[in-house]
């Protein structure tokens, strides 16, 4: 066969053409990262293996936390040059069931239990130093490996409580310590009450019986304000109730203020006529106010959210006002619509979750001039159980999907709505799921982990989902909400080819440690042998 050496030219050159076409077809489409934000990366060093991890930062110093199966291994790290000073590095007895780490005022606070004591451990940011661990939580009565309490917001969101509840006051100077005593079904439940300083002083303490039995409460959120008063919410259901299903029978929900003295409990009802609430949190507003504030739904229709709400409470703890609104009819309608258009062509299947099914607030954002932004997620847990010979084994899907965005003005009015497409499933929990938010210079910042292909689909699109725990590059993405506007777009921060192409396939981005100036630090996992910190900062 005769080799032609002009067609041969021809094919090198259309293979080179084929070649610089695809690369720049990858070249434009890596993500532009954020102009908003820098980023800065420390010296890889050695991964240690652990069952969790805590961070904790404060000034120029942070310490990590990680519990391993009996000890603790605390790492201390200089926020300058984001190093790990390992002459400090430090391990420490773990003395009972670890609990958790908190931030308390800017000193970490580890927290562990022994049968019915609960205990809590300062340890130092900067020196080798693990205090004497504090007893924070006792009683001679049973207490109960089901602390009872619903909502986790604040705490760990999606995670279960056990026997004790750690909770900050809301300017993070004071520490609650919650626990359920046993009770009969027919019994009205006892809960008992410690609140300490941020010496892990105690400030007062005390044991209350709550106003209904057992079987007619389902105690929900829970906090102290910054004078050390404890506040929760509780959904009283109607005396008939067989059970407490809140789909099926009528409740109401009631907010409670407990003090030291006098010992009186005060309770008073959140009205929404027609209404029933969904999920509400106990936060703090801008003018010192305690609120509660949330989702509801109607009372003919109780599977999906129809409304936000947020109640003030008095001084005295009584419900004092409530602004409240329906998700607008031309907002749900729009949903609707596009809902209907993915299923009719095969991108969303018919029996896919409601699109406001399962709602949970995740944070409330108060404004100086007395609105919210209320912040929710499509959250929910299914559990599938298998039979052999061995006998039954039972596994967990966890789902944080779509985000939920709404302002809702002082009089009540709707300023902005928002459905934000998120699909995140795992099956150990939280971890690398969910979303950290916070507000700077008018604008709402929602990170999450994402699978690099959403960055490119419209709002009105069905998600690629996002495994936790796939071994594949991380991009860190954002949506962006104007406080003012509501107008939203979708950002990537950065992605695992940025960091010195490391696989970086495990971020928990709600363990960020934050500092005043909304600097975040995560600590990274390159899919290797090894960590490294990045602190992700706000660009001046």
């Amino acid at each position: 066969m005769r080799f032609d050496k002009r067609k041969f030219t021809m094919k090198i050159k259309a293979l080179l053409v084929f070649v610089l076409l695809i690369a720049g077809y990858n070249y434009g489409q890596k993500p532009v990262l954020s102009e908003d934000f820098n980023f800065k990366i420390g010296e890889k060093y050695k991964r240690i293996k652990s069952l969790s991890s805590y961070y904790v930062a404060s000034g120029e110093h942070m310490v990590a936390i990680k519990k391993g199966r009996k000890d603790m291994t605390i790492q201390r790290f200089s926020l300058k040059d984001l190093k790990e000073d390992v002459k400090k590095r430090q391990v420490i007895e773990d003395k009972g069931d670890f609990q958790t780490v908190m931030n308390l005022n800017g000193k970490a606070v580890a927290f562990y239990t022994v049968k019915d004591k609960a205990f809590a451990q300062r340890i130092s940011l900067t020196g080798i130093i693990a205090e004497k661990p504090v007893l924070v939580g006792s009683d001679k009565d049973n207490i109960t490996n089901d602390v009872g309490f619903k909502s986790t917001y604040g705490f760990d969101a999606g995670g279960r409580i056990n026997k004790f509840v750690f909770k900050k006051s809301f300017d993070g100077t004071k520490l609650l310590v919650l626990f359920r005593v046993k009770t009969a079904n027919d019994k009205a439940d006892k809960i008992g009450i410690s609140v300490y300083d941020s010496n892990l002083k105690l400030l007062w303490s005390r044991k209350v019986r709550l106003p209904y039995v057992s079987k007619r409460i389902e105690n929900e959120d829970f906090a102290i304000d910054n004078e050390g008063s404890f506040y929760m919410t509780a959904s009283i259901f109607n005396s008939g109730a067989e059970e407490k299903d809140k789909l099926e029978n009528t409740y109401r929900t009631e907010v409670f203020k407990i003090k030291e003295n006098p010992k009186d409990i005060i309770k008073s009802k959140i009205e929404l006529p027609g209404k029933s609430i969904m999920d509400a949190v106990l936060g703090l507003d801008k003018q010192g106010k305690v609120r509660v504030s949330g989702f509801y739904v109607n009372n003919d229709n109780k599977i999906e959210a129809s409304g936000l709400f947020s109640a003030s409470l008095s001084n005295e703890g009584t419900v004092s006002s409530i602004i409240k609104s329906d998700i607008p009819a031309g907002t749900l309608e729009q949903y609707a619509l596009k809902r209907e258009e993915r299923i009719n062509e095969g991108t969303q299947d018919e029996k896919d979750k409601k699109d406001f099914e399962n709602l949970k607030v995740n944070d409330v954002v108060y404004n100086e001039d007395g609105s919210a932004v209320i912040l929710g997620e499509q959250r929910y847990v299914e559990s599938f159980t298998t039979s052999s010979s061995s006998g039954s084994r039972t596994t967990y899907k966890y789902y944080y999907r779509d985000v939920i965005a709404s302002k809702i003005t002082s009089d009540g009015t709707v300023v902005w709505f928002h459905r934000l497409p998120k699909y995140q499933i795992g099956a150990r929990g939280k971890r690398s799921m969910s979303y950290l938010n916070f507000k700077n210079s008018g604008k709402h910042y929602l990170f999450h982990i994402d699978d690099f292909t959403n960055l490119k689909r419209s709002f009105d699109e069905y998600p690629t989902r996002y495994f936790d725990g796939k071994k594949e590059f991380l991009y860190l993405t954002s949506y962006t909400i104007d406080d003012a506007t509501g107008e939203v777009v979708k950002e990537p921060i950065l992605t695992g080819s940025d960091i010195r192409n490391s696989r970086l396939d495990n971020l928990e981005v709600y363990k960020a440690a934050t500092l005043p100036n909304q600097d975040m630090i995560f600590e990274a996992f390159d899919g290797k042998k090894n960590n490294l910190l990045l602190k992700v900062s706000v660009a001046k």
